[in-house]
């Protein structure tokens, strides 16, 4: 079920996994689903390993990533269905995509949504049940996603010592305790550093990516009341937004983002969905939080109302004077 402020619309989503058999192909694939011929379109499906499912009821198919941009298309073709592609189309025309959503809106034409903010698969709702258990323990709880190196954004011991004096220093200073996560990016080296400032005073449940530890992070980002994660993940970082909660992102003292990258934290930092703060001052944190004018739920209204104005979600009926429903199905691959 989708929810928002103005609008509910039931809709089953169907899962259908597909990789390309040969990734060289798919510059071909791209040319096989605009062709004219049906037989030639038909082609392109034999160029991805994709699981069976039951597609005959689709009504809209969504699809992220250059690798299945060809299928995302050879599936709308088939069934006669409007489609929505979120990222690079790769030369595939306009008139093939009912609406391209991207970070700037800049990859589409009339058919063109900017996002403006990064979308994620969060669920709220899921989360906050998932955090429910750790709630009822005790001190109130703040979340840590830690990343590493990349996207213009370099570590050093240095950088993992603060942060590790930070985590400590806003524990005592506000009586809270920590939820932390690490990811493959923060490495080994960086996590015996940041392990070292921790006790189950401090920390109250860790997922330790050298660990081998990855279980989800929705019980984390449930359980807290304020998210603090690095700057050099933008998945980390809309994942944080998601929830709705007030976040903290952090960034080392070597820090050039590429250009998509900046222009995202820098306008999330602009409508107040997040505050920035350098590594080196976490220490002194002192919250500067109001909350935004427009929460990352809105966003998703607005974006939601777009694709609606452009057909892609379609037998859109009235419920009430404010409120639609629709009862549908999307294929995601």
């Amino acid at each position: 079920m989708i929810e928002s402020r103005c609008l509910r619309c039931e809709c089953e989503i169907v899962v259908v996994k597909a990789v390309p058999r040969i990734k060289l192909l798919n510059r071909l694939a791209r040319r096989l689903v605009m062709s004219p011929t049906p037989f030639l379109r038909s082609l392109v499906f034999s160029l991805y390993r994709i699981e069976k499912r039951a597609i005959e009821m689709i009504d809209l198919v969504v699809s992220f990533g250059g690798n299945v941009v060809a299928l995302n298309i050879a599936f709308s073709k088939q069934l006669e269905i409007p489609n929505a592609l979120i990222g690079n189309s790769y030369s595939i025309p306009e008139h093939a995509i009912r609406a391209h959503l991207s970070l700037n809106g800049e990859l589409g034409g009339g058919n063109a949504i900017a996002t403006s903010v990064v979308l994620c698969r969060i669920d709220q709702v899921r989360c906050q049940r998932a955090g429910q258990e750790l709630q009822d323990q005790g001190r109130p709880l703040w979340t840590l996603l830690v990343g590493g190196d990349g996207s213009g954004y370099d570590y050093h011991d240095a950088d993992w010592h603060r942060l590790g004096a930070g985590i400590r220093a806003l524990s005592e200073q506000y009586g809270i305790q920590w939820l932390i996560s690490s990811s493959r990016r923060t490495g080994a080296a960086a996590t015996k550093i940041l392990q070292r400032y921790m006790d189950d005073d401090v920390c109250r449940a860790a997922i330790w990516y050298e660990d081998g530890h990855s279980e989800p992070l929705d019980a984390f980002l449930g359980a807290a009341s304020r998210i603090f994660c690095t700057e050099d993940s933008l998945s980390m970082v809309s994942e944080a937004v998601a929830m709705d909660k007030p976040v903290v992102s952090l960034r080392p003292t070597e820090t050039l983002p590429t250009s998509t990258h900046g222009k995202a934290i820098n306008y999330m930092a602009k409508i107040q969905l997040l505050e920035r703060v350098d590594i080196n001052a976490m220490a002194q944190y002192r919250s500067n939080f109001t909350a935004p004018k427009k929460s990352y739920s809105a966003h998703l209204d607005d974006i939601f109302y777009r694709i609606v104005a452009l057909g892609a979600v379609t037998e859109m009926l009235p419920q009430s004077s404010d409120r639609i429903a629709s009862k549908s199905a999307a294929m995601p691959i």
